[in-house]
């Protein structure tokens, strides 16, 4: 109908049929839209194979089979596995750099002219991730094991940190801000423990829950956010003043 009257405007103005005028760009625009959807259904196909199987052995075959799709149309969208790898980490990636750093630009502005304290910056790089993680969204749960499993693997070390770098440093400097009299060197290795113990709960192996018989659970996110951020932060306050200490 869009298209019929698009074309009989077109003639009473000018007086000659122009049929094609409208089509062409409606017709792309419906490509693009299926296209793009066909792209999302490949994408949460493959984090979700990636995350649950042999890694290396998860095929484009394997990954189109999942999407309900030809391998062809794997190939036309990410022309390789190590592309759509690159495509399945990076837009959860983005999501989640945006919100932390949100979440620290509030910190910040809470704090006022002062830097924000060590807990608020824990907490900022803690919560936007935890809560998506524990939110029962089988993406986020997929995603999370992937890059859990991505981490742990040097041949990806590239993408990791082409991805996670700027949120770490945008991190780091706020945890430097936060702890003046702390070493670089503790910086470094405070950041590392608490992505350590983040892996942890990330991991989702079953592990706490069967230590502590179902006491504890890792998508208890306020639990979690409640034990952790003081272990955290403790830890990091102990290599500022072992570093304030060994200065003398």
């Amino acid at each position: 109908m869009a298209q019929r009257t698009a074309v009989a405007v077109r003639t009473r103005v000018g007086g000659q049929k122009q049929p094609v005028a409208k089509r062409p760009r409606l017709a792309r625009a419906g490509g693009a839209r299926r296209g793009d959807a066909t792209r999302q259904v490949i994408l949460d196909a493959a984090e979700q194979c990636l995350a649950a199987g042999d890694f290396d052995g998860v095929s484009l075959r394997t990954i189109g089979e999942a999407a309900g799709v030809d391998i062809a149309l794997v190939n036309y969208h990410f022309g390789s596995k190590e592309s759509l790898v690159e495509e399945v980490t990076g837009r959860r990636a983005r999501e989640v750099h945006d919100a932390r750093v949100l979440a620290l630009e509030e910190a910040r502005h809470a704090a006022g002219t002062a830097p924000p304290d060590v807990e608020a910056v824990v907490t900022a790089f803690l919560q936007p991730w935890l809560k998506r993680i524990s939110s029962g969204d089988a993406g986020w749960q997929n995603y999370n094991r992937l890059l859990c499993r991505l981490t742990m693997m040097p041949k990806y070390l590239p993408l990791v940190s082409e991805l996670l770098d700027p949120t770490a440093l945008h991190f780091i400097n706020a945890l430097r801000a936060a702890l003046p009299e702390a070493s670089p060197e503790s910086i470094y290795w405070g950041y590392m423990f608490l992505l350590g113990a983040v892996v942890q709960i990330m991991a989702g192996t079953g592990r706490l829950e069967q230590l502590s018989r179902g006491l504890c659970t890792t998508d208890d996110i306020n639990s979690a956010m409640r034990e952790i951020v003081p272990f955290v932060c403790h830890g990091l306050r102990a290599l500022e003043r072992t570093a304030t200490e060994a200065r003398g």
